[in-house]
């Protein structure tokens, strides 16, 4: 190998020949193993104990298995809420980027609604069932919650009484379908810029599921399975 005059040999080309053969070693890994091999979220319960709260969520409450347990029904495994008089969220922190996983799908099942509610209202603020989408930490976070509404109409969408930075969307609305078990599927991404005016494109920073009934203090029983994050290609649905 010839070197330029004036200039001195390179004293360092086992150091340069070691970090490219590192690479060479590296790169393949990287290439089989891509970041978003999976869907960020999988959530089905069948790992889970029967009669306690799933692994891995969280609740602010001391005990959450006040209201909420893994119940297994036909060999399949799902989340049962029941609350009486009482309101207890359980989350389960996990960060997806919406950019690659914008649709969320799952499924759950109203089996009985509390009484009197309005969730338009503090006073009447209970759902049979509840599904939270969250974006950023506490202080500084929004939400959109996906409510079956015993009487709000389907679509209607509002801020929650509660806060300002949560938005509340109507998919089900009535006892038409109690006891049935019903598939929803979502653009969480679509929504959010809909909902908070902002084009941007967060990364979610978790998921909530909310069946309470302290407003109204009555009784509500409500089932979640199968919540999942997936990319367009997989649904059909346009990207962003």
């Amino acid at each position: 190998m010839s070197v330029a005059p004036g200039r001195k040999r390179d004293k360092r080309p086992r150091l340069r020949r070691r970090l490219v053969c590192l690479v060479c070693l590296l790169l393949p890994l990287f290439c089989a193993w891509p970041a978003s091999a999976e869907p960020p979220i999988r959530v089905f319960f069948q790992s889970d104990e029967v009669g306690k709260p799933p692994h891995g969520w969280v609740s602010k409450s001391k005990d959450p298995g006040q209201v909420y347990s893994v119940q297994v029904e036909g060999g399949e495994k799902f989340l049962r809420a029941v609350a009486q008089d009482v309101s207890v969220h359980l989350g389960y922190e996990k960060r997806w980027p919406l950019g690659e996983y914008p649709i969320l799908q799952w499924q759950w099942r109203a089996m009985l609604f509390p009484t009197h509610s309005d969730e338009r209202k503090k006073a009447g603020g209970d759902s049979v069932l509840g599904l939270y989408v969250v974006f950023g930490h506490w202080p500084f976070f929004n939400s959109i919650k996906y409510i079956w509404s015993d009487t709000l109409p389907v679509g209607e969408s509002f801020n929650s009484p509660f806060s300002s930075k949560a938005r509340i969307v109507v998919l089900r609305s009535g006892r038409a379908l109690t006891g049935t078990w019903v598939a929803e599927r979502r653009d969480v991404l679509s929504d959010y810029r809909r909902f908070f005016d902002d084009r941007a494109t967060p990364v979610a920073t978790g998921i909530g599921v909310l069946t309470d009934s302290d407003n109204t203090h009555s009784r509500a029983i409500g089932d979640y399975a199968d919540i999942e994050s997936l990319a367009p290609s997989a649904t059909g649905i346009p990207g962003p």
